[in-house]
């Protein structure tokens, strides 16, 4: 096994921010899992459609969250999509020799270890090693208290999946390991792009990927809640809607859990970061914990007719957080730009 020498893997609450702890960790940038996700502008909302049950769809957080990291940081990397996998396989190989950790995004139906008939995408981890003669790989995922070995084959599939992902044969890996911009002079930037995302996600320089995005998305997610019950098999529908809250790496209340800490220690080092916002959004958290369980115990009713008053009062909490988060994020904007 070729492996990257020198990496320790530590698991953590969500895919994206604890592979950038993990690469943190490595390369001595010094940040934990919580000023990982704060510094990618880590929290959003986006909500989609999906082409079979369970029907809906939403994530917490942007789709470029792992990328913003390496940009807000001004960390040399290279990001890459729509590869060759024949080239892609090459140049993992090359990272992996010259003890580079490879970032990749992938589906977590192809990864044999989680054991799962559900497409959930994308779930981003490092490859940190290869086996050429029996074809393998070692990843490094924030699920596991260890590295997990896995086919080249089905990396290949969850790395080529369609199901969720904007684009496929997606990698990052860092080309010049030294942070250029410090926390207290990235925190902000970091915490405008957040803001600005919510409130006007075309407003960001970004590909936003499928769905409705930011307070948008929420609300969208709220207009619709009370008519799942029309779906084939809604408790399952519902059910997936408390884990995109509750579990799935979000650290618990829709993300907005992790985000509060992050923005808590930002108004430590940066005066421009209101003192309050990290109550507020900690406040905002417990709420969208309290819609998860909501959405949980709806989805262990029996039928549409049961289910019914319980998707009411999520649909009204959802637009209420829409609202609390919307002043928040207008308050945080107002004063870091």
């Amino acid at each position: 096994m070729h492996r990257v020498d020198g990496f320790e893997h530590r698991p953590g609450n969500h895919c994206g921010s604890t592979s950038l702890r993990n690469l943190a960790d490595y390369y001595g940038w010094g940040y934990d899992e919580l000023t990982c996700f704060g510094l990618a502008s880590g929290l959003g909302f986006t909500f989609f459609e999906l082409p079979e049950s369970p029907h809906r769809a939403f994530f917490g957080r942007p789709l470029w969250l792992e990328r913003a990291f390496f940009e807000q940081l001004a960390i040399g990397h290279d990001h890459r999509s729509g590869q060759d996998w024949a080239d892609f396989l090459a140049s993992l190989r090359t990272r992996i020799d010259e003890d580079d950790p490879v970032l990749v995004f992938t589906d977590i139906y192809y990864l044999d270890y989680y054991q799962t008939d559900t497409h959930f995408a994308p779930h981003s981890l490092l490859v940190i090693g290869y086996d050429e003669t029996e074809e393998t790989v070692l990843l490094a995922d924030s699920e596991f208290e260890t590295p997990q070995e896995l086919p080249l084959a089905r990396l290949r599939a969850a790395m080529t999946s369609e199901y969720m992902l904007p684009d496929t044969t997606r990698s990052l890996v860092v080309t010049e390991p030294k942070p250029n911009r410090t926390f207290a002079e990235a925190a902000p930037t970091a915490i405008a792009r957040t803001a600005r995302y919510m409130l006007s996600p075309s407003a960001v320089d970004r590909e936003l990927g499928p769905g409705t995005h930011g307070l948008a998305g929420i609300r969208a997610f709220a207009d619709e809640l009370t008519e799942w019950t029309a779906f084939d098999d809604p408790q399952w529908t519902v059910r997936f809607a408390y884990q995109n809250v509750e579990r799935r790496g979000t650290g618990g209340g829709c993300f907005r859990r992790m985000y509060a800490e992050f923005l808590d220690a930002a108004a430590e080092a940066v005066p421009a970061v209101p003192m309050a916002a990290a109550d507020e959004m900690a406040d905002v958290a417990a709420d969208w914990t309290a819609v998860g369980e909501t959405l949980k115990t709806a989805s262990e009713c029996d039928d549409a007719d049961a289910m019914a008053p319980y998707l009411a009062e999520a649909a009204d909490a959802v637009q209420e957080l829409a609202d609390r988060e919307r002043r928040l994020f207008e308050d945080l904007l107002a004063a870091v730009r």
